[in-house]
C-alpha cells in the first residue's frame, strides 16, 4: 500500500471511504485520518530523514491504528541503538543530570560490594559529581558519597531513578570501610535533607586550571557535554564565548601539555565540537575537514554537511597543539569521540592519548522532530566521518593507557584534585611520556608509575552509569 501524508489522504480517501460505507450514508474519512494520523506523521518523518530508512519494514495497513511509540519502535533498525521517541506529557529522564529538572547529581548504580550479590535486589549509588548551587550541593552531597537509601527505601534496581529528580527527599548515605581490603564493610553514615529537584544550569565547563609537574606546565579541561547555553537550544553563544575565554587564559600560561577530559561527556552539538578542535588543532589543520555528516539518499544532496578546522571560530585562542590526552569513559560518546575521531588525521593516532576506558562508539547523529501531538522523535540521519572518511568507531575507541573510575570502589578525590585517580594517571602519562621522547615506539605506552599517592580496589561491576 502506498503511505501519504495526512493532507493527501484527505482527498485520496473519500472515494474509498464513500464506497465501503454508501449504505450506512455516512463519511467516515476524519475518522479515519484521527486515528491514524499520528503514526502516519512518524512514517513520513522517518521515511525521508531515518539513514537507515531504506531497511525499514513497512508496516501494513492496521499498524497506522497503533501507539505512536510503539509504531516508531517497529520501524528502528536491529543495528540502530540510539533512535528514540520521546512523549513530552511523560517521559521520565533515565539521565543523572536533566536541565529540565534534577537534583543536580551525577551517579553510578553499583551491585552492593560488600555482599557482592547479584540476585539481591538492594543497589547503592555513587556520587560522580555535584553540580554547584543544585538541591545536591545545598543538602551536602559531594563526589565519592555512597548512597543507600532514598526516602528511607533501599535503593534497587527500579527506584534508583528517584535520584534523577522529583519532590523534596531524604538520602541515606553509608561509609565504606577499607580498613581490611577481603572483610569490606558499612559504617552508618549521614542523612541527608534534599530539597525539591528543579530546573538547573549546567555549566559543562567543570574544571579549568593549570599544573607545574616535573617542569611541565599542564593545561586541564573538564567538558561535560557539547552545550550551546543554559537552555542548549542550538542557537545561543554563551558556552562557545566562555570556552574561547578559557583557552585565552591557557595560552597566556603558554602549557607544554593539555589533558581533555571527556569521562562524563555524553556529546552535544558538532558546532560545540568543531570550535573545541579548532582551539586545539595545530595551525595547519585551519581550514581542513575536522568533520563530515553523510545521510541517507533522499536527503545527501541537500543535508550532506562539513565542519572544517576554523580560525576563525577561535578569536587568537588557538593552542596549536601537536599531542593531546583525552580522559575517557564508557560514558565518552558522540561530539565527544569526534574529536578524537577528527583529531586524529591532523595531529596522528600516536599523538591522541587516551587515558580510561573505551569509550561508547556513537558515530552517528540525530535531529529532532517534534510533532503536533504529544511527542517528539530523535531518529539517527547521519553517519560522521573525518577528513580521511574513517568512521570505523562503532566499538567504541580503545584506550592508549587504561584506568577505571567506574570499575573502582576506593575513595575518589575530588574533580581537579591532582590525587584523582583519571588525572593522576593522565599527568603520570605525561611526565613519563615526557622523558622518554626520543625512545618511544608508536602506540608503546604502558600505565605509568603513579605520579603520586593513589589508591584501587577490585570492585564488582557498575550497572548504571552517570549519563545513561
Amino acid at each position: 500500500m502506498k503511505k501519504y501524508s495526512a493532507k493527501s489522504l484527505l482527498g485520496t480517501l473519500v472515494v474509498g471511504t464513500g464506497l465501503m460505507c454508501g449504505a450506512c450514508g455516512e463519511d467516515r474519512t476524519y475518522q479515519f485520518i484521527e486515528k491514524t494520523e499520528r503514526c502516519q506523521w512518524i512514517w513520513d518523518v522517518m521515511s525521508q530523514w531515518y539513514l537507515w530508512n531504506g531497511e525499514m519494514t513497512e508496516p501494513d495497513d492496521t499498524q497506522f491504528f497503533g501507539e505512536p511509540e510503539s509504531f516508531f519502535k517497529r520501524l528502528i533498525v536491529s543495528k540502530d541503538k540510539y533512535s528514540y521517541f520521546e512523549s513530552t506529557a511523560t517521559d521520565e529522564s533515565t539521565r543523572s543530570i536533566d536541565l529540565r529538572s534534577s537534583y543536580g547529581m551525577d551517579f553510578a548504580l553499583y551491585i552492593d560490594p560488600v555482599t557482592q550479590s547479584q540476585s539481591a535486589p538492594e543497589r547503592v549509588a555513587r556520587v560522580l559529581y555535584v553540580l554547584p548551587g543544585s538541591p545536591a550541593a545545598q543538602a551536602g552531597v559531594e563526589r565519592g558519597q555512597w548512597i543507600t537509601t532514598i526516602d528511607g527505601e533501599h535503593l534497587t534496581t527500579t527506584n534508583y531513578l528517584g535520584l534523577v529528580s522529583g519532590p523534596a527527599t531524604t538520602l541515606g548515605t553509608a561509609i565504606l570501610n577499607y580498613d581490611d581490603p577481603e572483610n569490606l564493610s558499612w559504617q552508618p553514615g549521614e542523612t541527608l535533607q534534599l530539597a525539591a529537584s528543579r530546573h538547573l544550569e549546567d555549566n559543562p565547563f567543570y574544571v579549568d586550571t593549570l599544573y607545574q609537574v616535573h617542569g611541565r606546565r599542564v593545561a586541564y579541561l573538564m567538558y561535560n557535554r557539547f552545550s550551546t547555553g543554559p537552555d542548549d537550544t542550538g542557537n545561543e553563544t554563551q558556552y562557545n564565548s566562555q570556552m574561547r575565554t578559557i583557552f585565552q587564559h591557557f595560552k597566556e600560561q603558554q602549557p607544554t601539555d593539555f589533558i581533555l577530559d571527556l569521562r562524563y561527556n555524553p556529546g552535544g552539538y558538532l558546532s560545540c565540537a568543531q570550535v573545541l578542535a579548532s582551539l586545539l588543532a595545530p595551525s595547519e589543520a585551519m581550514g581542513k575537514i575536522f568533520c563530515r555528516l553523510e545521510f541517507n539518499e533522499k536527503m545527501a544532496a541537500q543535508r550532506n554537511e562539513v565542519y572544517l578546522f576554523d580560525k576563525a571560530l577561535t578569536s587568537g585562542a588557538g593552542l596549536g597543539l601537536s599531542r593531546l590526552y583525552i580522559i575517557t569513559s564508557s560514558l565518552t560518546a558522540s561530539a565527544s569521540e569526534s574529536i578524537i575521531n577528527g583529531l586524529r588525521p591532523i595531529m596522528g593516532t600516536e599523538n591522541i592519548i587516551l587515558v580510561g576506558s573505551r569509550t561508547e562508539g556513537k558515530n552517528v547523529a540525530s535531529l529532532s522532530f517534534k510533532s503536533p501531538y504529544d511527542y517528539t522523535l530523535h531518529p539517527i540521519v547521519a553517519t560522521v566521518f573525518n577528513g580521511n572518511g574513517e568512521s570505523d568507531y562503532a566499538n567504541g575507541f580503545l584506550p592508549t593507557v587504561q584506568v577505571d573510575e567506574l570499575q573502582s570502589i576506593a575513595p575518589l578525590y575530588p574533580l581537579g584534585d591532582m590525587r584523582e585517580l583519571m588525572l593522576n594517571t593522565a599527568l603520570s602519562s605525561i611526565v613519563s611520556d615526557a622523558k622518554q621522547e626520543d625512545t618511544r615506539a608508536v602506540g608503546a605506552h604502558h600505565l605509568p608509575s603513579p605520579l603520586l599517592t593513589s589508591f584501587s580496589l577490585e570492585t564488582p561491576v557498575v550497572e548504571v552509569k552517570g549519563e545513561f
